[in-house]
């Protein structure tokens, strides 16, 4: 089987810019935003509501609380908010209330064209089209949590805080995501 590829912060800058050019461009930057910024799979993507991002107030949280049959451990997890991803939020939020002029709490946060919940299947085709009409043909639906955690393990993290961002039960599963490549070995080198 293939591996997802990494993208690192230019191309995914990149990538985003690219976005803009496309019908849907703030949805598709806010799913594209939770996967590398937030590290969230597909399928807790296409089960989050508005309640689980913003407050009564409509103010963006600080975190995201994952119920236990909408993540892949069945537990109740938290997911923290970094500012990226709190201002993708910000701007979707803004874009959806200027178009809908109504958040409904209990709604999706992520609607199809149809103003339906996507299915994880439908989401996956989007996002792998979005990556090939952006020229990222190696970019899979797996790529940004992927990223999410090689970016995390490239800041000298402690392999357990990234282990419990990922929201992963053992280490092992997390060091598979860690992608290595020869920039990273020429900087290691260095170091001696």
């Amino acid at each position: 089987m293939k591996q997802a590829k990494t993208l690192n912060q230019k191309q995914l800058f990149l990538f985003l810019k690219q976005l803009e050019l496309f019908k849907n461009s703030q949805r598709n930057q806010l799913i594209i935003s939770l996967t590398f910024y937030g590290g969230l799979r597909i399928g807790e993507v296409t089960k989050l509501k508005w309640k689980d991002v913003i407050d009564n107030n409509l103010t963006v949280k600080d975190e995201i609380i994952l119920s236990a049959e909408n993540n892949k451990s069945n537990e109740v997890q938290r997911l923290f908010l970094n500012k990226k991803l709190r201002l993708e939020i910000v701007k979707y939020k803004t874009f959806f209330s200027q178009k809908y002029k109504h958040i409904n709490l209990e709604s999706p946060l992520i609607i199809s064209q149809r103003n339906t919940q996507f299915s994880p299947n439908s989401l996956c085709q989007l996002i792998n089209s979005l990556y090939k009409r952006c020229n990222l043909p190696t970019a899979t639906t797996h790529s940004g949590r992927r990223s999410f955690i090689t970016n995390l393990a490239n800041k000298s993290l402690n392999a357990k805080v990234i282990m419990s961002l990922a929201r992963h039960k053992n280490l092992s599963t997390t060091q598979r995501y860690i992608d290595v490549n020869d920039e990273q070995l020429k900087q290691a080198i260095e170091l001696i």
